[in-house]
Order: structure tokens, then sequence, then C-alpha cells
């Protein structure tokens, strides 16, 4: 194998790819990125830790065809340490792999392409392309109340569905749900999926959306045709297949049964109080930092006729305890939250007013944003004794 790339070009493959292959695992072609050409100015790099699995295709002059493996650690340190400009790559004997770039030189080891592991292949399974920002901004309501324990994975993963033309994320780590959904536009496809996609792949695909984003304004900075970026997404044996560009992530599913979450949220709820969502999470923030580390980090609140009274109470440093005005008019109730899980929920949101929906002191709360916006969300926080 023996090419020719630009510095640029390789560095992009690889900032995308090699984040994906395993360090750890017992396998060590895991830790490896796969290089292989595909035509005569084509190079694929691909990465994959079993289960989640992603591939780029970046623009190269290929001398001589084949496939090698090679660091991805090493190998992507070593491009992006080096000035811009014309790459050469080629492979001797015994897979020793030689990169030349001017005066500087370096000799790798590389482990044979054919012991690579295939990546899922979604093969004839059937692509909708979905909004990326839209994606996006479901990410951001759902992925903070998304448990990261593997030993739970009906819990440790983001419940993705698509009805009609309407997209959902749902997540729960079992003291705290959100759901978040949107309505996709004119032209949009018609959907009917649902798949449990675990943490690892929510954040790969996060890095996704964010490319396409990135890339979109690049475009238009550009002077070209202003682009709205989206992303592919198809099932396939039990995979989950994203794809935009010349990417394409690869992720297996978990074989899970999610939580039944409408039974979660409160239909209705007796009380509701509004209030300004960053002075809110200023206030939260102050007194939370008093708060007894036995009772998990919480504050009491204590709400009534237009103010809302935040205490939290700790022996071994002290007390704090600040009143914020709300729009609220029904009869007093005190009852305690986490204050983590409530500033986590509020940080999600962009809007400038929440309201914060109560039925008793042992009841879930449940938070809505205020005023009309593209997407709906909605965030279940189970109460605390303090």
């Amino acid at each position: 194998m023996e090419l020719t790339i630009q510095q640029r070009d390789f560095l992009k493959g690889l900032a995308r790819t090699h984040g994906v292959a395993d360090r750890k695992s017992s396998m060590p072609i895991l830790s490896n990125l796969l290089l292989s050409a595909e035509g005569p100015e084509k190079l694929r790099l691909s990465a994959t830790d079993l289960y989640l699995g992603v591939s780029a295709v970046i623009p190269a002059s290929i001398q001589r065809g084949g496939s090698i493996a090679l660091a991805a650690r090493t190998l992507f340190d070593i491009v992006k340490a080096l000035p811009e400009g014309e790459i050469t790559l080629s492979v001797g004997e015994n897979q020793a792999v030689t990169l030349e770039q001017g005066k500087i030189k370096y000799k790798i080891p590389g482990m044979p392409g054919e012991d690579f592991p295939p990546l899922p292949n979604a093969g004839e399974a059937e692509w909708a392309t979905l909004d990326a920002v839209a994606l996006g901004e479901l990410i951001q309501l759902t992925s903070y109340s998304m448990s990261s324990d593997d030993t739970r994975p009906h819990l440790a993963g983001t419940l993705f569905e698509g009805e009609g033309q309407l997209v959902r994320m749902v997540t729960t780590d079992g003291h705290r749900l959100s759901k978040a959904e949107v309505t996709l536009g004119e032209g949009a496809p018609t959907l009917g999926f649902g798949m449990l996609v675990p943490h690892k792949g929510v954040a790969e695909l996060k890095r996704v959306l964010e490319d396409a984003k990135a890339d979109a304004k690049a475009a238009g900075k550009e002077g070209g045709d202003a682009i709205m970026p989206s992303v592919d997404i198809a099932t396939a044996a039990g995979n989950a297949f994203f794809r935009r560009a010349d990417l394409q992530l690869s992720v297996k599913l978990a074989d899970e049964q999610f939580p039944p979450y409408d039974k979660v949220i409160p239909q209705s709820q007796s009380k509701r109080v509004v209030a300004l969502r960053t002075k809110l999470i200023d206030s939260l923030k102050r007194i939370s930092l008093v708060a007894s580390d036995k009772s998990g980090g919480g504050v009491q609140l204590s709400i009534d006729a237009g103010t809302m009274k935040i205490v939290s109470q700790n022996p071994d440093v002290g007390e704090g305890m600040e009143e914020v005005d709300v729009d609220y008019a029904g009869e007093p109730l005190s009852i305690g939250f986490n204050a983590k899980y409530l500033l986590d929920a509020l940080g999600a949101l962009s809007h400038d007013e929440v309201a914060l929906e109560l039925s008793g002191e042992l009841d879930p709360g449940v938070i809505r944003p205020v005023g009309e916006g593209p997407t709906d969300f909605v965030g279940v926080i189970m109460p605390m004794r303090i």
C-alpha cells in the first residue's frame, strides 16, 4: 500500500474516527484504525470497539492499493504534530509503515488489514433524512438524565422514537426523567421506528451532529448556498446507522425494555409555579453550597403566594436561605429536591421562564418551559425527604 495525502484531510478524518478505537480491549486489533484504499482517489478510515463503529472517507492519491491497521492514538498524535502539506504513507515488509513529510520521517508497526473486524453493514435498509439541528436539541434536552451505569442497560441509553413526522427522545436514571420531542417540517419523511441507543452511541451521535452543523456553517461562510445540516438514519440487524457526507456511525442497540415513561409523567398537577429560569439557577447554586452530603445535596422549596424560599442546612457547614419572586397564587407547599437534578433540567433549557408543576410533598415535580418553541419538553424529578 502506498499513497499521498494532505495533512489537513488526514487529520480531519482521524479526528472523527480515532476516539472509537478501544485502547483497553483484550483484542489488540481494536486499538487500531483500519486504513483501506477505495479506488485511486479515496482512503477509508475505520474504527470499532465491537459496539460502536465509525468510518470516514477522505481524499488521497493512491499509488498502490491495500489495507493496513495502525495504532489509532499514535497515528492521530503524529499527524496532528505535522505541519500542513503532503504526507507520503507506504507499507513495507512485516506491515512496517513509513510516514514521510519533507525532512520528517516516522516508522511505525502495523497489523494486517485482514485481521480487522468488519463493521456492521446497513445493506438494503431504508434511510430517512432528519434535521441535525433538531436531533442535537433533543440530545441536549435529555442526555443529562441518562444513566451511565452499564450494569443497568435498560437505563444507560436514550429511547429514540420516530412516529409519523414526530421525533422523540426519552431518558431516565430512575430518579428523574426527561422527554423531548419535535415535529419535523414540510418534506420530512414519515417515520416509524423505536430504538434504545446506549450512552456511548449517543455521545458519538452528538459529535456527528456537531460536525454536520459545523460543515454547514463553514459552507455558508465560504459564500456557497445555505445548507440545512442533516443526518441519515437507518436500522438493520440490531444496529442503528447514522450517516452524513462521507462519515458513517454504527451503534449496536441495547436489547432491553425501556421503562414505560408515560406512566411516570404525572398527567395533572394541582400547583403551578412560574419563575425566571436564570434567577432560579443562580439561587439554587448559591444555596446548594451548604447542602448536606447526607441529604444528597437536597434543598427545601417552601412556596407561598408570590414567593419561593430555597433553604438548605448542613450541621457541619451552616445553613442558607434565599427568597425568589415567582408567579404563584395557590396553597402553601414545602417540598425537597436534589439541587443538582433541578439545575441539570433548568440548565438544559434556554427559555426565559420555566414552570414547576407540583401536587404534594411526596409527589414528583414536573418542569416545563414557558412559551412557544419548536421542541416540546417535560422533565420529571422525584422528591426527597429532607
